[in-house]
C-alpha cells in the first residue's frame, strides 16, 4: 500500500516537474518579446540561409534591417526599412513601410514598385517570426520544450524547441520546428533555426531548412525616422509592357490546332509535338514550387502509369527551372513523366498565364480541353477526358 502511494507520489512530482519546467521555457521566450517589443526602434543585422522544399538549392541573404515601433499602426505594428543582399547573385534590393506605403526599391535596374502590403511576410524578420511562434503558444497548437544549452558564435545561450506542427500522415511523420537560441545575458536571439519535413508533395519527402543568426543590435537610437522616408530620387517605375489583347491572354479555343513544339528533357532528350502526333497529348504547365502544381503530383504520376501502355502521352512544360533543378526534382519525388526545359516561348504560344494549366490534346492534335489549376477531383475529370479522346479513332 506504502509502495502504491509512493508511486503515486513520484508521478504527481513529475508531473509538477514537467509543467514548471514548460512554463519556465515560456518565460524565457516571453522575455525576449516583451524586451524587443519594450523597444520604441531596434535595428539588427542578420545572415539568413534557406534551403528550398523542392530542391537542394540553398539562397543566403545578408540583411539590414530598421524597425520602429507603431501601436496605431494596424497593418504591422511597426515601421520597417530592410535592405538585402542576395550573396547568389549579388542582387540588392530594399523593403520599406512608412505606414502609408509598402514599397519594392531595386537599385540595380533603378525601379520601385508599391507592393501590397497583404502580401509582405512579416514572418521573415525577426519580430514577425517571434510574434508567428507566440501565436501557436497562446492557442495551444503549439509546445516549447528547452533543449540543452549551447553556445553560438562564442555566445552562452538558451536553446528553446518549438514545436509548431506534428503528425503522421500516411504512417510518416511530418514536423516543422523552430530551433531558438537566446543570449542569456541580452535575452536577444542569436540564431533562429526552422527544420520541417513533409510528404504531401508527391511521392517524395519534402525537406525544409533556414537558419538565420542575428547581430549588431541597436535599440532607442534618436535618428530613425521611418515615417519620413519617401522614394529615393532618381528611380522610377518599371516600364509598362504593352497591354496584351484578348486573343493573347485567352486559353486556346477548342476545337484549334495546337501549336507545334520542340523542347529537350531533362535528360538530354529531344521531343516535338510532331512525334506525338496521333496520340492523346496532356500538357502539364508547371513549375517548382508552385503550390497547385506540387499538389497536383501524385495524379499526375497515377494517370502516367494508367495510360503508360496506351496511345497517350504526358508531358510537363517548365519555362522557369534549369536542368539541373529538374534532375533533382524528378528523382527526389519519383517523377515517372518526362519535364521538358526552356520553355518559355511554347508557354507564350498556349498563352498560359497561371500554373499548373493543363492542356488535352487528341490524336489529331486538336485542342479537346482545357483545364487551369488543381482540385482533390482532378484525377478524376482528367481521367474522364482521357478515356473519351481515347475512344475516339
Amino acid at each position: 500500500m506504502v509502495y502504491k502511494r509512493l508511486i503515486k507520489l513520484f508521478i504527481c512530482l513529475a508531473f509538477i516537474l514537467s509543467a514548471l519546467n514548460a512554463k519556465a521555457q515560456v518565460a524565457i521566450f516571453q522575455n525576449t518579446i516583451d524586451k524587443l517589443e519594450s523597444y520604441k526602434n531596434f535595428s539588427y543585422e542578420s545572415v539568413d540561409k534557406v534551403k528550398e522544399y523542392f530542391t537542394n538549392d540553398t539562397v543566403t541573404e545578408q540583411r539590414n534591417v530598421i524597425f520602429q515601433k507603431t501601436p496605431e499602426d494596424k497593418n504591422f505594428g511597426y515601421l520597417f526599412n530592410i535592405k538585402t543582399l542576395n550573396k547568389n547573385d549579388k542582387s540588392t534590393y530594399s523593403d520599406f513601410y512608412n505606414g502609408q506605403n509598402l514599397i519594392h526599391v531595386t537599385p540595380g535596374d533603378s525601379t520601385y514598385t508599391m507592393q501590397d502590403i497583404r502580401a509582405f511576410i512579416l514572418q521573415r524578420t525577426l519580430p514577425g517570426c517571434l510574434k508567428w511562434v507566440q501565436d501557436r503558444i497562446e492557442k495551444r497548437s503549439s509546445k516549447i520544450v528547452k533543449a540543452k544549452d549551447t553556445a553560438i558564435n562564442g555566445i552562452d545561450s538558451y536553446h528553446l524547441i518549438a514545436n509548431v506542427y506534428d503528425t503522421i500522415i500516411n504512417k510518416e511523420r511530418n514536423y516543422n520546428d523552430v530551433h531558438l537560441f537566446i543570449d542569456k545575458l541580452s535575452g536577444m536571439p542569436d540564431c533562429i533555426m526552422i527544420k520541417a519535413r513533409y510528404t504531401t508533395f508527391g511521392d517524395g519527402i519534402s525537406n525544409f531548412y533556414s537558419e538565420s543568426c542575428y547581430f549588431n543590435y541597436k535599440f532607442n537610437e534618436d535618428n530613425v525616422h521611418i515615417a519620413s522616408i519617401t522614394i529615393p530620387k532618381g528611380l522610377h517605375p518599371p516600364k509598362e509592357q504593352p497591354a496584351l489583347s484578348k486573343e493573347q491572354t485567352d486559353l486556346l479555343a477548342l476545337g484549334s490546332s495546337a501549336p507545334n513544339w520542340s523542347l529537350y528533357a531533362a535528360d538530354g532528350k529531344k521531343m516535338s509535338s510532331t512525334q506525338m502526333r496521333g496520340k492523346v497529348v496532356m500538357l502539364d504547365f508547371f513549375f517548382i514550387g508552385c503550390g497547385n502544381c506540387m499538389s497536383s503530383l501524385k495524379s499526375l504520376n497515377n494517370l502516367h502509369e494508367k495510360y503508360k501502355n496506351q496511345s497517350f502521352a504526358l508531358a510537363s512544360i517548365t519555362e522557369r527551372d534549369s536542368k539541373k533543378s529538374m534532375l533533382e526534382f524528378e528523382k527526389n519525388y519519383h517523377i515517372k513523366y518526362p519535364a521538358y526545359v526552356n520553355a518559355g516561348d511554347m508557354v507564350k504560344s498556349y498563352r498560359v498565364r497561371a500554373f499548373p494549366t493543363f492542356y488535352f490534346i487528341d490524336k489529331e492534335g486538336k485542342i479537346a480541353n482545357v483545364a487551369v489549376g488543381y482540385s482533390d477531383d482532378f484525377k478524376e475529370k482528367a481521367t474522364a477526358i482521357i478515356d473519351n479522346l481515347l475512344k475516339k479513332s
